[in-house]
């Protein structure tokens, strides 16, 4: 995959290049392994595995406790309407 390049006069330099993907990464791909192999080809860390795997955890966490985090947020929201005496 290359950018688009319009005209005679734009740099076809392999920075460009690599700024285009790195832009196209952001916006169209969303592959782990395919994103793990690119920055060990560019020599760049990768943090966006382990932040998918972490979501992936805590949506499968919040799914199996999903009652007690409603009976938590029941709770809460009766807690909030309760009127404090002001202290002397």
């Amino acid at each position: 995959m290359a950018p688009v390049i319009n005209g005679l006069d734009e740099d076809p330099s392999a920075r460009i290049h690599r700024d285009f993907l790195a832009g196209m990464l952001e916006q169209d791909f969303d592959n782990c392994s395919a994103n793990r192999r690119l920055a060990t080809i560019m020599l760049v860390p990768l943090v966006g595995c382990a932040s998918h795997r972490l979501n992936r955890a805590v949506q499968q966490h919040m799914t199996q406790n999903e009652n007690d985090f409603a009976a938590v947020q029941g709770l809460m929201t009766k807690l909030r309407t309760i009127k404090h005496p002001k202290a002397s």
